[in-house]
């Protein structure tokens, strides 16, 4: 075969060295002399060593240039299988630089290893074949083709990412630039260190049977890895000077257990809190950090532990809110602001001084004022008015909870029940009864008790209302006769919870029991809770803030968004996102999109001014550097029926001579240059030495 079959052609122009050769052919004039007759036998043995010698030298120089006219022409031998090089290809390189690939290999880390491997791999091609690069990443400069010089450039430029795309998503991504490049030899190439949870053969579709594809793996050293699976608050609510204990969960794969690593605290970005785990082979390791929260407003914590050399999981960020408190508003009727259920009501709010501050009010505060609420319980409420029940009902649209404790008449919260998204009762049920059960794996009740005896003592009751939740309602609590005895409903926007309590406070007994506190506290809690916010890199694209008045806020003309990054690394240029901002059911939903590339801790600003915060931290599959070993990836290929895609575990330098072999065919070039500079030596040798050796 030949790469460029076109400069045969030159094969042409040895006739001019012939043509002039003929052409300077000496002719010999007679010239009369005496005596001569005795030199004849020697001028006839002259003359034929002259010719002689002209010809080979002829010979040598013809051999000379027809030698390099065919090196030029690229000569190659045909490769293994047949492949005919003489076509263009279009090469399709995908370069892992997934964090797992931060891992060392043999000679140092495997993203090192790929690149260097990558380039072997686009020079041993052809000059005339077009390439395709990309990496984990997935960037949009990378859809296009590339010329060779091109694409050992991007090679060469190409970083470690925090991206980890599926190989469904990398086979995909290579289809597409394929189906823009008709008429070319489709060749993909995978580089990667084939880690298997990202590289689950079972979990895609079987590749496009038209493309050659061939998997170039690196593999990294048995080296164990630790790093941060989650982090949480114990308690419900971060409130101002209060201790806080952070609960941190370690994952690794470590074979031998290690004792005093060390781990750290910071909330932004100041130092709190040292600590140390250790590690057991095959548990988890649970620890805690405790440190006091500062004043209210958004913060963000970030947890740090030592772990060489994979780094990109030893930092984890979380993003949360201090709170001054919990603010209820008792909202109860007019008639009886001093009944006894009343005050057992506020007696529990206040068992939880500073949490909770809890307000009574016989009519509802203006819309400013009870959006500074986070629970109001309506305990009695007889016939509101429409005004106060669209005033509630805009509340609960603001993020703001509602505990509904009903009046003695059943009935008399009818216009209520609508604006809240509740199956209004058609009475009450005079009956003696009890709780049957209760939801203890909600969050709600979830932890109350340390454990459940077999046998409860359960609330009783002598009337329960009668009523058939909504759908979209969840039964907390039941009732033996089957009717909902505590049931909640979100808002229809906003975070806000709806509580329904289906008997009436004075009757029954449980405002004795011991589920009584806890569920008017968890209410609270719920109402106002500690969200840890914390989003995947390159999963997690937006972040959604309840507002008291989403909508307005979304509608407001004089409002700038943005997404910055906060506690940049030094030499690092600062991170600022101007976010996407729709209003949704749930309050204000702030979009990033694949602006935010590095993980770190982020902050939302409404005209500058800080509103929330949050972490953004990679993926912890990714911490599983679990790989698959070429040859279990090569008996995997074959269970599929995949077997003609090819694992090229050979080192970098041997990479070249793989697709010469395989795909190229060998180049001979080099053998006719060999054979023009021996031919251009023996002319030399019979320029300089043709009379010595055959004097």
């Amino acid at each position: 075969m030949w790469g460029r079959p076109d400069i045969l052609w030159g094969l042409l122009a040895l006739a001019i060295p012939i043509a002039l050769h003929l052409l300077q052919l000496r002719r010999y004039r007679r010239v009369a002399f005496s005596n001569v007759s005795f030199l004849k036998d020697v001028q006839k043995e002259t003359q034929s060593r002259h010719r002689l010698r002209n010809l080979l030298i002829l010979l040598a120089r013809l051999l000379a240039f027809a030698a390099l006219i065919l090196a030029f022409a690229d000569p190659m031998r045909a490769p293994e299988g047949g492949s005919n090089k003489a076509a263009r290809q279009t090469v399709s390189v995908y370069l892992d630089t997934s964090p797992s690939m931060m891992a060392a290999g043999e000679t140092g880390p495997l993203i090192q290893e790929a690149k260097q491997k990558a380039t072997a791999l686009v020079e041993a091609f052809s000059e005339t074949d077009k390439f395709h690069v990309f990496t984990s990443e997935f960037e949009g400069q990378d859809q296009r083709f590339l010329t060779q010089t091109e694409a050992l450039e991007r090679i060469a430029a190409t970083q470690l990412s925090h991206h980890a795309p599926s190989l469904e998503a990398v086979v995909q991504r290579s289809m597409d630039a394929f189906r823009r490049a008709e008429g070319a030899s489709p060749r993909g190439f995978w580089l990667t260190d084939l880690q298997k949870s990202t590289h689950d053969l079972r979990a895609m579709n079987s590749p496009d049977t038209s493309v050659a594809w061939h998997v170039l793996p690196v593999t990294a050293n048995d080296v164990p890895n630790v790093w941060i699976d989650s982090i949480w608050f114990d308690a419900p609510l971060a409130l101002t000077d209060q201790s806080a204990a952070l609960q941190i969960r370690i994952q690794h794969d470590a074979r031998e257990g290690v004792d005093g690593l060390p781990l750290t605290l910071k909330v932004d970005g100041v130092t709190e809190a040292l600590g140390s785990f250790n590690l057991v082979p095959g548990l988890p390791s649970d620890t805690v950090l405790r440190f006091t929260h500062g004043q209210a407003g958004p913060h963000v914590l970030t947890v740090e532990l030592e772990d060489a050399p994979v780094r990109f999981d030893d930092i984890h960020h979380l993003g949360y809110d201090v709170q001054t408190g919990i603010d209820v508003f008792h909202w109860t009727d007019a008639g009886m602001p001093f009944r006894k259920a009343t005050q057992l009501v506020e007696q529990a709010f206040e068992s939880a001084r500073p949490m909770v501050d809890v307000t009574r009010g016989t009519s509802l505060p203006s819309p400013q004022v009870l959006a500074a609420y986070d629970l109001v319980v309506t305990d009695g409420i007889s016939s509101p008015s429409p005004g106060a029940c669209a005033l509630i009902q805009q509340f609960v649209e603001g993020g703001g909870s509602v505990f509904v404790i009903p009046d003695s008449a059943a009935q008399g919260l009818d216009a209520l029940y609508p604006a809240l998204s509740l199956a209004a009762p058609r009475g009450w049920i005079q009956e003696e009864g009890q709780v049957s059960e209760v939801r203890w794996t909600h969050p709600l009740y979830r932890g109350v008790f340390r454990a459940v005896p077999s046998r409860v003592d359960w609330p009783e009751y002598d009337r329960i209302l009668d009523r058939t939740p909504h759908a979209k309602e969840e039964v907390l609590i039941e009732a033996n006769n089957g009717t909902a005895y505590l049931s909640q409903v979100r808002g229809t926007s906003g975070t806000g919870h709806v509580y329904l309590l289906g008997t009436n406070l004075e009757t029954g007994n449980l405002t004795r029991h011991s589920l009584f506190v806890p569920t008017l506290l968890r209410t609270a809690e719920s109402a106002r809770q500690t969200e840890g916010r914390r989003y995947l890199l390159g999963r997690d694209q937006a972040m959604t803030l309840a507002l008291q008045d989403a909508s307005a806020a979304s509608r407001e003309t004089d409002v700038a968004w943005s997404v910055v990054q906060l506690h940049t690394p030094s030499g690092q240029p600062d991170v600022k996102v101007v976010p996407e901002v729709r209003t949704t059911p749930d309050g204000l939903r702030l979009g990033w999109g694949s602006a935010l590339t590095e993980p770190g801790a982020y902050a939302a600003q409404k005209n500058g001014i800080t509103v929330a915060a949050f972490g953004l931290n990679p993926s912890a599959s990714e911490s599983q550097l679990t790989c698959w070993l070429p040859e279990e990836w090569t008996q995997e290929l074959i269970s599929l029926g995949w077997e003609d895609i090819p694992v090229w575990t050979q080192p970098a330098d041997q990479v070249a001579r793989m697709v010469e072999q395989r795909i190229a065919g060998e180049r001979l070039a080099w053998y006719f240059f060999l054979a023009a500079i021996v031919a251009l030596a023996l002319e030399t040798l019979l320029l300089k030495r043709w009379n010595k050796l055959f004097s």
